[in-house]
């Protein structure tokens, strides 16, 4: 039987004793999402492009290579950070408080435990590592070698993460869930020195809306740059909204962790796109397809599709074209009157058509002087339907219904 546990974790111990005993209670929880820039109050609009940019490309390789290998209702905080969403809840007894990176395209939930870290293990009296013969022990990012202590070799963009698994108590909006299983983490590289935790949202088992049951999650995400709370939701908490258009989970039987949508055209004004209809299909060996991401800050198309996208923009704009040294792959002269009206762009997806909002999909750079098309050209094998695009929607995962759900929203009103 399934169990729902939407993520405001608002569990008083009896509450948590009947769910424990009743598999089939679904009880709310709630933690709030923020969008923050605090960490870099002085970097530029062009500085966070060009680091969105780039980000959006080592997530795209690092997706593409591992392709190539291979119930309770809850609520927290996201905000924004670094072009990242990120969430807020504590870990441990006395409980520490942590901000992790918000990833659907994860399955680990992770933290660091070095000395110096805020969450220690040792100080904590719940936490417990885990047993070589435990359930999440098995699982293909962890491994056993030593015949006693699970351990775990994660990725994360160029970052590779590691340490010991074990089981803690979480707490999601002041309420205690314990017994999650998570990664402690003891060594890092690369990009994770940016942040020191990791909130996976994935399919996977190991994942924080698979290891609570709870069916359904959902997002709303802030205009990049405002220090403003959203909710992220799980279990009866994510509700579409009324209005709202569903789409089906496309599944991808050589990995779960994804959630790919099938996409069947492109509108730009008034013009649907001549995209063959290969461009987002998954090959029998895994690849292609699309993903919604919220780890990825710009979508990235396919070439297929990417090149009929970009020269319908070139002839619909009616700006010059600014070639060169562009952080993005296509950029115009800045319109000087105030009446300009950019194309509409409308993603068709199977029975979902969003009419994306002149502010996702359209961004200025260059002190102002350039408006560039935020969506890059990738590779040939990969689409990712990024965070940009999902500014201002309530967006609801019903991966028990096997659905997507969008709808415009005031994420501060939610």
């Amino acid at each position: 039987m399934s169990r729902f546990l939407p993520l405001l974790l608002l569990l008083s111990p009896a509450a948590l004793l009947i769910f424990l005993l009743s598999p089939c209670t679904s009880l709310p929880i709630r933690l709030n999402l923020t969008h923050i820039d605090s960490k870099s109050p002085n970097l530029s609009m062009d500085d966070r492009n060009l680091r969105a940019v780039k980000r959006s490309k080592i997530r795209m390789e690092f997706i593409s290579s591992r392709l190539s290998t291979s119930s309770l209702d809850v609520r927290t905080t996201v905000h924004f950070d670094n072009e990242e969403y990120t969430a807020d809840f504590a870990i441990g007894t006395p409980p520490v408080s942590v901000t992790a990176i918000l990833d659907t395209g994860s399955d680990l939930i992770w933290t660091k435990c070095e000395t110096g870290s805020s969450y220690n293990p040792s100080a904590s009296s719940t936490y417990s590592a885990l047993s070589c013969d435990s359930n999440f022990c098995q699982d293909s990012l962890t491994s056993c070698s030593d015949g006693s202590t699970c351990s775990f070799d994660a990725a994360y963009g160029s970052a590779n993460v590691d340490g010991t698994m074990a089981t803690e108590t979480f707490s999601f909006g002041g309420t205690d869930v314990p017994g999650l299983a998570f990664g402690c983490s003891n060594s890092e590289m690369g990009t994770a020195t940016m942040f020191s935790s990791l909130l996976g949202m994935g399919g996977g088992q190991l994942s924080l809306i698979s290891q609570l049951g709870s069916g359904k999650f959902s997002y709303c995400l802030t205009t990049y740059g405002q220090s403003i709370t959203s909710p992220l939701l799980l279990g009866s908490l994510a509700t579409p909204d009324p209005s709202a258009q569903s789409t089906p989970l496309v599944q991808n039987p050589n990995i779960p962790t994804y959630y790919y949508l099938s996409l069947q055209g492109i509108t730009v004004g008034s013009t649907l796109l001549s995209i063959p209809s290969s461009a987002f299909a998954i090959s029998s060996d895994g690849r292609g397809g699309l993903i919604i991401d919220s780890g990825t800050s710009f979508t990235i198309l396919v070439p297929a599709a990417y090149d009929v996208l970009s020269q319908e923009f070139q002839s619909q704009m009616g700006l010059p074209v600014v070639t060169g040294n562009n952080v993005f792959d296509l950029c115009f002269s800045s319109p000087s009157d105030g009446s300009f009206q950019p194309p509409k762009l409308i993603f068709h997806f199977e029975g979902a058509d969003i009419d994306l909002p002149e502010k996702n999909y359209l961004v200025s750079d260059k002190g102002g002087s350039l408006l560039c098309l935020a969506i890059l050209k990738g590779s040939e094998d990969l689409s990712l339907f990024g965070n940009f695009q999902q500014q201002n929607m309530h967006i609801v995962y019903d991966v028990q219904g096997g659905k997507i759900s969008f709808a415009p929203a005031q994420c501060e009103n939610l």
